[in-house]
């Protein structure tokens, strides 16, 4: 692959916002977590003054918490919003998806896992596999349309199915702080070389990192295939939905269940416990000062490393981000020269 490029940007969008918040505690159950429905409600704020409104038309709220009598985080119900999420999406809509919960790993067909996120009613109706999301939600945006994806729970870097990953080594961070342009990097194989990375061995991983320009997405022209084919060729010529997932971890890792949340300087108005990577997030939003990608990634890691967490927070992404623009939840990436 050359590795000359076209100055990239962020232009803003202009279309209809949608929100779908999914916090899931497992109420009275063996698998039991404390501060998923709250983080939901520590981002709700933050989503609106971001623009993204609260109201019943615009925002879907599945909450497994006490006292709580609206739809819960079930299988069918979490299938259903997500085709609310997607329905209709324009060019110009800005789209995100929030969800707070455990997340699981099932063992895919000819080796490795399937990252999957898990519903509260798991054990009889199932888990929601990265390559049926990918399916439901990542096939079906147009070009033009932005989703951000927040997934904090366990084993999520993978939960989407996406090509691009943002290793984000500390070097790399330093890098793309600086200015300089790094990218993130499209691996065709990246689950399997991830994992390998993952266990002390990078060779594999960056021997077939490559870059690739906007067009990369021409596996699904046919429906035929489920997730991106290995031949960089057969990804071209389709142009898809921009999606940007900051989960809570590697693939290979678990995200942590804070019982307090006030050492993130975040008021206990909504519950003391609360999913480390959102308390996180919000601690970075919040601050109300304009950071890029790689800053935003660096403050959240740096901010969990301080407090001993060992996970380690990921970008994920449908196509190259430019790690030293602005970060925003309502622009889509364009080269010099596009519309």
């Amino acid at each position: 692959m050359g590795s000359q490029h076209k100055a990239v940007t962020q232009k803003a969008l202009t279309g209809r916002r949608r929100s779908l918040l999914i916090g899931c505690n497992y109420l009275n159950t063996q698998n039991e977590l404390h501060g998923c429905a709250n983080d939901v409600r520590r981002m709700m704020p933050v989503l609106e003054k971001l623009g993204f409104a609260s109201d019943g038309v615009s925002q879907k709220v599945l909450l497994d918490e006490q006292g709580w009598d609206g739809p819960k985080p079930t299988k069918a119900n979490m299938l259903e919003a997500l085709e609310w999420l997607v329905a209709d999406a324009q060019a110009g809509d800005a789209l995100l998806l929030h969800y707070s919960g455990h997340g699981g790993r099932e063992p895919a067909e000819g080796g490795g896992y399937h990252e999957t996120l898990v519903p509260l009613d798991f054990e009889t109706a199932g888990m929601l596999p990265d390559t049926e999301l990918f399916e439901k939600v990542v096939k079906r945006l147009p070009h033009g349309c932005r989703l951000t994806c927040i997934l904090d729970s366990c084993h999520s870097a993978g939960a989407l199915d996406l090509p691009y990953i943002f290793v984000g080594t500390e070097d790399q961070l330093q890098k793309a702080m600086a200015g300089e342009a790094v990218r993130m990097a499209m691996e065709v194989r990246w689950k399997s070389d991830f994992e390998k990375w993952a266990a002390g061995s990078s060779k594999e991983l960056f021997s077939d990192v490559g870059s690739l320009g906007k067009n990369v997405w021409q596996m699904y022209q046919d429906g035929s295939a489920t997730g991106f084919v290995t031949d960089a060729a057969q990804n071209e010529g389709l142009a898809m939905g921009e999606v940007v997932a900051i989960s809570g971890c590697r693939s290979d890792q678990t995200s942590a269940d804070v019982a307090d949340v006030s050492s993130f300087g975040l008021a206990a108005t909504t519950g003391s416990a609360g999913g480390a990577l959102t308390s996180a997030l919000v601690e970075a939003l919040q601050r109300g000062q304009e950071v890029t990608y790689a800053e935003l990634l660096e403050q959240m890691r740096q901010e969990l490393a301080k407090k001993g967490f060992a996970q380690v927070p990921q970008f994920v992404s449908s196509l190259l981000v430019e790690l030293k623009q602005p970060f925003r939840l309502d622009g889509i990436w364009v080269e010099e020269g596009e519309q």
